[in-house]
């Protein structure tokens, strides 16, 4: 591999796609831990809405989040394919994150991303993916914004 080469590869990142509702969206895979099928969750009290509750994963307690109700997207309570996505943010945070359904995987280069908004949105941007539309979410902000402060608490 030459120089040239290695230099491109370094913009291009594995992400994987989810959607929710209509909308499609994609973090890195590498902070993916496990994808597993929704479960009944224990109900936190005094969480805020887009909290599911928490979930033993291997004797591991973990908050499950709606990004469904957190994005302000109808949510399908009665889709068969939801799943929960275990991340662990750079933070070392582990939560699921309940999807309505996987897409696939696909290689993103970061310099097709077009930024959306300001640094402190939970979206970091737009690309193309075969002509769609996905939604490059910041994970960072995500898990900060919706765990952050009941994870320390």
């Amino acid at each position: 591999m030459t120089e040239q080469t290695e230099v491109a590869d370094a913009t291009i990142v594995k992400m994987i796609m989810f959607a929710i509702g209509e909308q499609e969206y994609c973090i890195p895979i590498l902070s993916v831990r496990e994808i597993r099928g929704f479960e009944k969750t224990t109900t936190l009290p005094f969480a805020p809405p887009y909290v599911c509750g928490a979930i033993n994963l291997r004797g591991v307690i973990l908050t499950v989040i709606d990004l469904a109700v957190y994005l302000n997207v109808p949510p399908q309570a009665d889709n068969p394919r939801r799943v929960v996505v275990f991340v662990e943010s750079q933070g070392g945070v582990v939560c699921g994150l309940l999807v309505d359904r996987v897409i696939d995987m696909a290689d993103i280069d970061l310099g097709d991303v077009q930024s959306v908004s300001d640094d402190g949105s939970s979206l970091g941007g737009l690309v193309l993916v075969d002509n769609r539309m996905i939604g490059v979410l910041r994970l960072e902000t995500v898990v900060g914004q919706l765990v952050g402060d009941t994870v320390s608490a």
